[in-house]
């Protein structure tokens, strides 16, 4: 009879005194945890019973809930951090609907005690729950501990921890026996990309079903949009898979049902599915090119001009790295680039790795391009032999030096413009509006800067020198001593001629050539290739004029009177200018012959150096004149 009052007793105590816990006031826990508690955290329950007592436990409750992944023994400590009297229960997979008295529990006192844990223990194999007020002797092998739990994967623990004195004072929450907690029973979160970059994607409710369930799959799991319909046990209004999520609604919660087979209600157990945004990228290939003005092939690189780009492409500011090789930037690694504003290089790809809140990287190469117009900045002379000439200077046509900077480069690539200083060079400013028509006044030396830039705004700046010489004039030359006029040097790029068009024999001032004997007409002919020989065709220009020289025509001496008394001892025909001279005898044999420089060397010796006999020679002799012949009286006279 004691029996079966006892059984109508603990059958009154679950009619009674059952109440119905909300999922919500429960922390799940994982394997492997410690928890620090403090206070409480709900006091809506005041009706929560151990099976051993018709006492309550207090309202200052805190409900954790675990779930076996694997093992068969199962045990818990609540350790309190001060010496603070603390009350438990739990349940072996509870109804949390209609949840009845707890079937592990102690309401222990700590009077006479030295250890104030509380828990189930492995070394009590017997006792099931000590009653309000227990103490030595009349408690468990342990003080505060019960009988552990035999358990089955896919069984669930719920526990309450009672704070049921007044002191707040945390505590620590372990586990022990066998058994491996289920990790999914604390929620689960499901982060994807949004690779597509369509702003949503779709999660396959169906496989994380299977993912969150226990091993023997013993859970009947259906998932709602709010948590009231998760916690109605017969809610029908499940959500379907696959279930799609956009980016603005993420991080996107719905709360996942556990149903066990008897149709009670587990837990009600939160998933979190965030859709990441992919940094968007505009529709051509990334590229920086920046204008080698130095000309070294290094230049700096701002990489925020790119970052400018791509932010117009999102709505949300994307985060930048840049890596000098594809796999350090696949990898994440540390070695990125850190001056981003002044990079230093030449023309190569770089890789920039782009997130957007620091999730969901790409990798995009960036094509770093120094800009070099492929021809450098050149430096030329303009001769004045090409230019026009008018009373007061020159004009040049400053156009047609362009092809000269291009190296065969295509003209209609480019655009070109003049000006007088490098700063306006620079920065386009005071460019001269007639570059075809530019005069300069003679006696004048001016550099012009020639700037050359391409369709992308890069530059370089040549120059073209320009000198306003007056073209060289000589007048005729009159002389009317018995003397040879000497041809002055000339300025560079002029030189004399015999003949027009720099033909005939060039005549070098400071040599036997420059003095001119008789009547000459002498040509002045200037060419720029006399200055430098590899001017380009622009460049290759010619001028020439001409004056005679009009010497007194000097009479040939008609005898010498080689007898050393330093008087017509030999005869003098330096002022012809003798190109070759023959003498003769009465009988027309050959005497004596000179070839050009001829002066005054014959003093009546024949050409193997004997003297001649007194008497009459004649003479034929070519000079740079014309041709004379005659004759000459050799006489001896006695001192």
């Amino acid at each position: 009879m004691k029996y079966i009052t006892t059984i109508l007793l603990f059958m009154g105590l679950n009619f009674s005194y059952s109440q119905s816990i909300n999922p919500s006031h429960i922390i799940n826990l994982c394997s492997g945890q410690t928890v620090q508690g403090t206070t409480p955290t709900t006091n809506a329950y005041n009706n929560l019973y151990t099976s051993c007592s018709t006492l309550a436990l207090s309202t200052a409750i805190t409900l954790y809930y675990v779930e076996i992944e694997s093992g068969s023994t199962f045990t818990f400590t609540v350790t309190p951090n001060a010496q603070v009297d603390f009350d438990f229960g739990s349940w072996l997979n509870p109804n949390l609907a209609n949840l009845g008295p707890s079937d592990r529990g102690s309401q222990n006192t700590i009077i006479g005690i030295t250890n104030v844990d509380i828990g189930l223990s492995m070394l009590e194999p017997i006792q099931l729950c000590e009653g309000p007020g227990s103490a030595p002797p009349a408690t468990a092998n342990v003080p505060g501990f019960v009988r552990w739990y035999d358990v089955v994967p896919g069984d669930g623990i719920l526990i309450a921890v009672d704070h049921w004195e007044s002191s707040v004072v945390s505590y620590d929450l372990s586990f022990g026996g066998d058994a491996v907690l289920n990790c999914t029973v604390i929620g689960k979160t499901y982060e994807v990309c949004d690779w597509d970059k369509d702003g949503k994607e779709s999660f396959d409710l169906d496989l994380i079903k299977d993912e969150i369930n226990n091993i023997n799959k013993t859970f009947t799991i259906d998932f709602f949009e709010f948590e009231a319909d998760a916690n109605t046990l017969f809610a029908t209004n499940t959500l379907s898979s696959p279930y799609d999520v956009s980016v603005t609604d993420s991080p996107k919660k719905i709360y996942a049902r556990f149903k066990r087979a008897n149709g009670l209600l587990a837990r009600v157990t939160e998933i979190d599915f965030i859709v990441n945004e992919v940094a968007k990228l505009p529709e051509m290939d990334l590229e920086i090119e920046v204008c080698d003005f130095d000309q070294t092939k290094d230049e700096y690189f701002d990489f925020t001009d790119i970052e400018r780009i791509i932010n117009q492409e999102n709505t949300t500011q994307p985060e930048y790295k840049y890596y000098e090789n594809e796999a350090d930037a696949i990898e994440g690694n540390n070695n990125y680039i850190t001056n981003t504003t002044n990079y230093l290089s030449r023309s190569k790809t770089i890789y920039i790795q782009i997130m957007i809140n620091g999730k969901c990287p790409i990798i995009v190469p960036l094509k770093l391009k120094v800009d070099t117009l492929g021809f450098p900045p050149k430096v030329m002379d303009y001769s004045e032999f090409c230019a026009e000439e008018t009373a007061d200077g020159l004009v040049y046509d400053l156009e047609k030096s362009i092809e000269y900077y291009l190296d065969e480069e295509d003209k209609d690539q480019y655009a070109f413009s003049f000006y007088t200083t490098r700063n306006n060079a620079i920065n386009k400013t005071n460019e001269i509006a007639q570059p075809n028509q530019y005069k300069l006044s003679f006696d004048t030396q001016e550099t012009i800067y020639v700037r050359i830039e391409n369709e992308r705004e890069c530059f370089i700046i040549s120059e073209l020198n320009l000198d306003s010489k007056r073209r060289i004039i000589r007048d005729d030359i009159y002389n009317f001593d018995c003397e040879p006029y000497m041809l002055p040097p000339l300025p560079l790029g002029y030189n004399y001629f015999t003949e027009p068009n720099g033909q005939g024999k060039r005549l070098s001032p400071y040599s036997t050539d420059a003095i001119i004997y008789g009547i000459r007409t002498i040509y002045i002919y200037g060419n720029s290739l006399f200055v430098n020989e590899d001017y380009p065709d622009f460049n290759k220009c010619t001028y020439e004029t001409k004056f005679t020289v009009y010497n007194n025509d000097c009479l040939v001496p008609k005898g010498i009177s080689p007898n050393g008394d330093g008087l017509n001892d030999s005869w003098d025909l330096t002022a012809f200018g003798i190109v070759k001279l023959r003498i003769y005898n009465r009988l027309g044999s050959l005497v004596y012959s000179h070839d050009e420089g001829y002066t005054n060397q014959w003093h009546g010796q024949a050409t193997n150096g004997s003297t001649l006999p007194s008497g009459t020679y004649y003479y034929n002799f070519e000079s740079t004149n014309g041709t004379r012949h005659g004759w000459v009286q050799v006489m001896y006279e006695t001192k």
